[in-house]
């Protein structure tokens, strides 16, 4: 018993409203650089698609018609790119 006393007491948390309002500033400032990082990642991934597809065009694998078509915007899933 007295080591599920000590195991008990060494993993308890005493949690205030000071606690919980740190808690909460603290995620609020967490979720806002996720959906920074977010944003940045999908347009980094936009334009590197976008580089790939330009250089299948320039090495003759991939007609210019289709990448002027929207072949290149079309082609990524919006899952993917929110995935990113």
């Amino acid at each position: 018993h007295n080591i599920d006393s000590v195991c008990i007491e060494a993993l308890s948390v005493t949690v205030n409203d000071r606690n919980l309002d740190q808690a909460t500033r603290s995620l609020g400032r967490l979720s806002s650089e996720v959906s920074r990082m977010k944003a940045s990642d999908s347009e980094r991934l936009q334009r590197e698609y976008q580089n790939l597809v330009n250089g299948l065009v320039d090495q003759g694998l991939l007609e210019a018609s289709a990448n002027e078509a929207g072949f290149a915007s079309n082609v990524l899933n919006p899952d993917v790119i929110n995935e990113a």
